[in-house]
């Protein structure tokens, strides 16, 4: 798997959309590969929006002179019913 940056996945859509113009890929294959752009795209955000997020609360923390606030690292938990609410209603402790 190569990383991912923007400039890579425009490279890869605009490379797509010329195979898609030329004949060499199908519609199918072209809105398919689009999606799967589009959800790269979306982590891309997800990590920019989660960096900003962090860089405001350093700079709250040191502007009030409060303990350190810490963004939750849910990236490196393992995916089990231990990390989920038993049930709907119970609040959520983030």
């Amino acid at each position: 798997m190569q990383p991912v940056n923007t400039k890579s996945l425009l490279t890869f859509i605009f490379s797509q959309m010329e195979k898609l113009d030329k004949g060499e890929i199908t519609n199918e294959t072209a809105c398919a590969q689009a999606k799967l752009a589009s959800q790269a795209n979306n982590v891309l955000n997800y990590e920019l929006k989660r960096t900003i997020v962090q860089i405001k609360m350093q700079e709250i923390g040191a502007t009030h002179d409060a303990t350190e606030i810490r963004l939750r690292e849910i990236e490196s938990k393992p995916l089990n019913d231990e990390n989920f609410p038993k049930l709907i209603n119970q609040p959520i402790n983030l």
